[in-house]
């Protein structure tokens, strides 16, 4: 009878008992890969910590003027720089919600040029047509939209003189994300927003920096920062992966709940293996004691003992890793609004394996010692 034989024959002894322990194993892995997938979506997985994002010190959410663009684009250090107004916008009904980005049409472009393919005649069109728009293939898809079309969104932040807040634009073109960026808004042209609204105008939310090549990024913030220290609105500047952080943190400390969560989880599913290989093992004394008296070392009985703990936590690991696989895909499409880059990356599914060998040693190894430590004689008179 081989090894593997052997486990497996010891593992179906019980096959309740072990179908328990490998659903348990695989309920945390399964919460903790869905966790950890969203908190990889919620900061954006393909976020460039190499770009600036310049926002108003006091909040993110308030204006800065636009007059500043020319002052940072005269900064020595600076190769690019944009300048954005967001808003949320909905499209026929109030719950349809998108993102709308106002900006200056070639600034932006090559600003997010190396996350976004957006066709040149797209960009052309968009620079020609003062309410162009460039709208994302995700919401694009989703809407059923084509080149020419016109449509109306309603925004939260953009108002007009006669108290609307509708904005009619004509489709010139759908931009894709590289890898898995966000694609789920549409971009409009910023002139054409600012001369429409009658409340903060010539503000934009923020201004977008890109450092030439050899500049490190703190001496860039600090330039800007000082160069708006004591104004009416000074500035506060960061790297794009930090300020990503900063909005999530606005609406709750993922990143606390997920550590939670996960260390509950595993806690839990230690102490239940924990205990239960230890009563298993106990079962098993007598046959423990046979085994050393036909002569099988103590490093196979531990071993053995040991492998047993780690098929279970491999085949726990492997359903929950199927089921989250199927769950992410799932819901991907329905939330990619809330979470634009929820995907089950490699190096998560990394993590989670080398979690389920820690815990494998964690619960294996007392009762495997527990077991070799016993003595034959005492072993065969266990019944």
């Amino acid at each position: 009878m081989s090894r593997f034989t052997l486990i497996r024959r010891t593992m179906g002894r019980k096959p309740m008992r072990s179908a328990l322990l490998i659903t348990s194993i695989a309920i945390a892995f399964f919460i903790h890969l869905i966790l950890t997938s969203f908190q990889h979506g919620f900061l954006g997985g393909e976020v460039d910590s190499e770009r600036l994002v310049v926002t108003n010190k006091v909040g993110d959410a308030l204006p800065l003027p636009i007059g500043y663009y020319d002052k940072i684009r005269a900064l020595p250090d600076i190769a690019e720089a944009t300048y954005i107004a967001h808003s949320r916008a909905t499209y026929r009904t109030p719950t349809n919600f998108l993102g709308l980005t106002a900006a200056e049409p070639g600034s932006f472009a090559a600003f997010i040029g190396d996350q976004y393919d957006i066709p040149a005649d797209a960009i052309s069109r968009f620079d020609q047509l003062r309410n162009g728009a460039i709208a994302g293939r995700s919401i694009a898809m989703q809407e059923g939209w084509v080149v020419g079309q016109r449509i109306t969104l309603n925004t939260s932040s953009f108002f007009k003189a006669d108290g609307s807040s509708d904005f009619e634009f004509e489709i010139v073109g759908i931009l894709d994300g590289k890898k898995s960026a966000d694609t789920h808004f549409v971009m409009a042209r910023y002139d054409y927003i600012n001369s429409e609204r009658s409340t903060d105008r010539d503000t934009v939310s923020s201004f977008g920096i890109v450092p030439k090549n050899g500049v490190r990024a703190d001496d860039v913030i600090k330039a800007v920062d000082t160069l708006f220290a004591n104004s009416a609105y000074e500035t506060r500047t960061r790297t794009e992966a930090e300020f990503m952080r900063a909005f999530i943190a606005q609406f709750a400390d993922i990143a606390t709940i997920v550590r939670l969560v996960i260390g509950v989880a595993f806690v839990t599913i230690l102490m239940i293996v924990a205990n239960t290989m230890f009563f298993a093992i106990r079962e098993r004394t007598r046959e423990i004691g046979i085994l050393k008296v036909l002569g099988f070392s103590r490093r196979f009985i531990l071993c053995n003992i040991l492998a047993e703990t780690f098929a279970l936590f491999a085949v726990g690991l492997s359903l929950g890793l199927g089921f989250a696989f199927m769950a992410v895909m799932f819901l991907r499409e329905p939330l990619r609004t809330i979470v634009p880059d929820l995907v089950l990356t490699p190096p998560i599914i990394l993590q989670a394996t080398g979690f389920a060998v820690l815990l494998a040693l964690a619960t294996g190894v007392a009762p495997a010692f527990n077991a070799i430590r016993v003595p034959p004689n005492a072993a065969l008179r266990e019944r």
